[in-house]
């Protein structure tokens, strides 16, 4: 009968030196996790770490001494186009402001550039080109286009013979009979500037009808003046707009059906309500 309570005892003999094994290895877990822990934010001074300041709109000479006192350094890896503003302005950075860095890191910066960005034209680039491949030609060099003006000629149609700025030409067609060679010096433009167009009508040159674009949204009908080879004139606006692009055309000068020349300009009346009258079916909000 003795074996039976001895038995027992040895069960739990092993029960309980399990139970304290099993608790010192959570025990001893947990301060190898603190341990661990305590020594990851001492070799990476977490403890001590710096909040990025704001650098942003801030000249790069202030920049440099705020962050000097930081203990921070810093890297300009791209300059942008200063555009209408100064150059030496930081308009990017990383890390963002108020992230947690340690010190001696660098800050990578984006700074506009202290000369003005220009864009080399060249005449053979423009002049004798169709007006498509002047179009992306301008448009990789960060230009746009503005009014098209079409004249009679013999060439092939929409063939580029002038280009001006503000109304000063940029080049025109050399006419080798009066012995004129084309310049071969660039033109140096700034960046952004709008680049007016003279063409050739070619044999589809004809006078055209001025498309009805009333119940039109602004986009569509823009796209419709510049498809048909017209001019966008005025816009005038009803009221307050704040999206112009969706706005609805109410009213247009020439009236629709009216016989124009190509390179005309169509003036636009908008509003930001649907107008009353047209088809309920095009009013499409989407």
């Amino acid at each position: 009968m003795s074996k039976i309570p001895n038995f027992f005892k040895d069960i739990w003999f092993i029960r309980k030196n399990i139970l304290i094994n099993i608790s010192g290895v959570i025990i001893l877990t947990f301060v190898l996790v603190k341990i661990l822990m305590w020594s990851l934010d001492y070799y990476t001074l977490h403890s001590e770490s710096i909040r990025t300041p704001d650098l942003i709109n801030m000249k790069i000479e202030e920049a440099t001494k705020l962050l000097e006192t930081r203990k921070l350094g810093f890297v300009v890896v791209d300059s942008i186009c200063p555009g209408t503003g100064l150059g030496g302005l930081i308009k990017e950075q990383s890390p963002k402001p108020q992230k947690r860095v340690k010190e001696s890191r660098k800050i990578y910066l984006t700074i506009t550039g202290y000369n003005e960005c220009t864009v080399n034209l060249y005449y053979d680039r423009i002049i004798g080109r169709d007006r498509k491949y002047v179009a992306r030609y301008l448009e990789r060099s960060n230009l746009k286009i503005g009014n098209l003006t079409y004249r009679k000629g013999g060439k092939a149609k929409n063939t580029v013979v002038e280009a001006s700025m503000n109304g000063v030409p940029l080049f025109i067609e050399a006419n080798p009979n009066a012995g004129e060679k084309p310049p071969e010096k660039p033109q140096k433009i700034p960046q952004n500037s709008v680049i007016d167009l003279v063409l050739i009508e070619g044999v589809d040159g004809m006078p055209k009808f001025v498309p009805d674009l009333i119940c039109d949204r602004y986009d569509a009908a823009e796209f419709a003046i510049k498809g048909m080879k017209f001019n966008l004139g005025e816009i005038h606006t009803q009221g307050i707009i704040t999206d112009t692009l969706s706005a609805w055309v109410y009213s247009q000068s020439p009236n629709p059906g009216i016989v124009a020349s190509m390179g005309s300009g169509i003036d636009l009346w908008l509003m930001s309500d649907y107008p009353e009258g047209c088809d309920d079916d095009e009013n499409t909000t989407e």
